[in-house]
C-alpha cells in the first residue's frame, strides 16, 4: 500500500481530515496498479460512498473527483524518474545511457537552441555564455521563429520553465521537433507538459515552498538549474 509523504506540499490547498491520508494512499495505489478509477469502484474499495469521495476531492482543493485523479496520475508519473547520482535535487526522464547519447550528439554537432521566459531568461543567457566558451554558438529563440533561423539541419533545444506549461515554450518545442530536432527540458513541475513532450526532461527541485509563479518566496529552482547546467557542460563539452 502506498505511503504518502509531504501531503501538505503535494496538495497545499487541502483541508483534509486525519483519516483522509489513508484514502489518498489507497487511490494512489489504484493508479499505480492500473485498477479501475471509476468513482464507484474507488468508493467500494474504501468502504465509502461516491459522494464521500467527491467531498474528499473538494477537501483536496479540486473541483471534482476527475480533476483530482488527473492531478495525482501526473504526479505519480514522475516517481519513475531517475535521480542523478551527483545532483540529488535533480531527476531525469531517461537512464544514464540515453542521457549520454543525447548530450554527446547535441554538443558534438554544436547545433543548439535555447529558450526561456521571465526569470528563466537569465538561465538562457548564462547557458549561452557558458557554451560560447566551449565554441558552441547557440541560438536564443526569444522573439525568433525557428523557420527563420534554421539552416535546414535539426537542432537540440534546451528549454527552461519552472511551471513546465509555458504556452510559447510548448510551441517552440513542437516547432523544434517538427524540424527533426530533439528537446531537453528543465522544469520544477512533476508530470508537466514539458516533461511529457521532451525527449529528455529534468525535474529540478524548487525547495520547500509550493510552485509560485511570481517568485516572491524562497525558490531554489533557478540556482539548482545553474548547477545542473554547469554539471552537464562539464560532463559533455
Amino acid at each position: 500500500m502506498a505511503k504518502i509523504y509531504h501531503l501538505d506540499r503535494l496538495l497545499p490547498n487541502n483541508s483534509f481530515r486525519a483519516e483522509d491520508e489513508q484514502f489518498i494512499a489507497n487511490i494512489v495505489s489504484a493508479i499505480e496498479n492500473g485498477d479501475s478509477l471509476d468513482i464507484r469502484n474507488i468508493a467500494k474499495q474504501n468502504y465509502s460512498s461516491p459522494s464521500s469521495i467527491s467531498r474528499l476531492a473538494r477537501r483536496g482543493g479540486f473541483n471534482n473527483f476527475k480533476e483530482m485523479i488527473f492531478f495525482l496520475s501526473r504526479e505519480i508519473a514522475d516517481v519513475k524518474l531517475e535521480k542523478l547520482d551527483s545532483l540529488s535535487y535533480v531527476s531525469c526522464s531517461e537512464n544514464q545511457a540515453k542521457m549520454d547519447e543525447i548530450f554527446n550528439e547535441a554538443f558534438s554537432e554544436k547545433r543548439i537552441y535555447l529558450y526561456g521566459e521571465g526569470f528563466c531568461t537569465f538561465l538562457v543567457n548564462y547557458t549561452y555564455r557558458k557554451l560560447l566558451l566551449k565554441k558552441i554558438y547557440a541560438i536564443d529563440l526569444d522573439g525568433v521563429e525557428i523557420d527563420v533561423v534554421s539552416n535546414g539541419l535539426p537542432h537540440t533545444m534546451l528549454i527552461f520553465s519552472q511551471s513546465g506549461e509555458n504556452s510559447r515554450g510548448l510551441g517552440k518545442m513542437e516547432e523544434c521537433r517538427r524540424n527533426g530536432g530533439k528537446v531537453i527540458s528543465f522544469t520544477a513541475s512533476r508530470g508537466s507538459s514539458f516533461v511529457g513532450k521532451a525527449d529528455l526532461a529534468f525535474t529540478v527541485d524548487n525547495g520547500p515552498d509550493k510552485l509560485e509563479q511570481e517568485n516572491q518566496s524562497l525558490n531554489y529552482f533557478y540556482g539548482n538549474c545553474l548547477n545542473l547546467v554547469e554539471y552537464l557542460i562539464h560532463q559533455y563539452c
